[in-house]
């Protein structure tokens, strides 16, 4: 065997060792990328049921059966309250409807959305939730109006309080 044929055979051996290399990196990234959507849907579940036991604390769920009824009949403190339990839930809406694409895994981000457009309608199907909502809008404390309006409409948003 000659130099060059030696040479020849090392180069094709270098080059299945690279293939074999990048073989070896995509079932690694794979591997990595199921792990990630795991991670993130389970978050996602903690994150959803740690707002679920807090609605079972009674002071909570005062708040709520009143508020949802009306927000002008709330009184500063359970203002302030109410606020931010409706600013937490449109971030929560905000970031589901936004990821669905890289958090959906195999569900499909359709499927997401859907969940998300069902809970958003759901969520401003409450007079008070509504009311808070325009009020908070009015002092420019909403962040994500357009994508709300993308995500509901703007009839579920404006609809008069009852």
């Amino acid at each position: 065997m000659s130099v060059v044929e030696i040479g020849a055979l090392a180069q094709l051996v270098g080059a299945i060792a690279i293939l074999l290399s990048l073989a070896f990196v995509v079932i690694e990234l794979r591997k990595n990328f199921k792990q990630h959507n795991i991670a993130n849907t389970l978050q996602r579940a903690i994150e959803r049921e740690k707002l679920n036991f807090a609605r079972m604390e009674e002071g909570l769920a005062k708040l709520l059966t009143k508020a949802h009824r009306s927000y002008g009949e709330l009184k500063d403190f359970e203002k302030i309250q109410f606020e931010n339990y409706v600013l937490q839930q449109v971030a929560i809406f905000d970031r589901a409807y936004r990821t669905a694409e890289e958090t959906a895994f195999k569900l499909g981000p359709n499927k997401l959305r859907s969940r998300v457009k069902i809970n958003t309608a759901n969520f401003f199907s409450n007079p008070g939730v509504r009311e808070c909502y325009q009020a908070l809008r009015a002092r420019d404390m909403i962040d994500h109006h357009e994508l709300l309006l993308a995500i509901v409409g703007e009839d579920v948003l404006s609809q008069p309080a009852a």
